[in-house]
């Protein structure tokens, strides 16, 4: 499942996503920052989808379109898309900008969570 984050719902859900009905922080929550204009958010789009499919237990996909969520990408400092940052607990905790391929983003998401 993909949770599309706009201005206004941004913060409630990235508070809530990834959690378990008692409040516990039980997923990470994967955030893409991209644009539809933006040809590598393009193609990296469905290999995160693909990629957090397989991680499904542990990670929630969300994504941020930049153009209709600039308040949001600001508070990331976004100045480069595709930029994707991994959250716990509503923190950024890791990340990556670029294009990046399919095998390099299962590595990275596993070293990530595993810490």
């Amino acid at each position: 499942m993909t949770l599309h984050l706009t201005d206004a719902n941004f913060e409630k859900e990235v508070a809530t996503l990834g959690r378990s009905p008692t409040g516990e922080a039980d997923k990470f929550v994967l955030v893409d920052f991209f644009a539809t204009w933006c040809g590598p958010c393009n193609t990296l789009g469905p290999i995160l989808e693909k990629v957090t499919e397989q991680f499904k237990d542990k990670v929630v996909l969300a994504k941020v379109n930049v153009d209709e969520a600039p308040i949001a990408s600001q508070k990331f400092n976004v100045d480069k898309i595709p930029c994707i940052a991994l959250l716990k607990n509503g923190k950024q905790i890791n990340g990556f900008v670029g294009l990046v391929p399919e095998n390099s983003i299962k590595e990275w998401l596993e070293n990530a969570i595993k810490e």
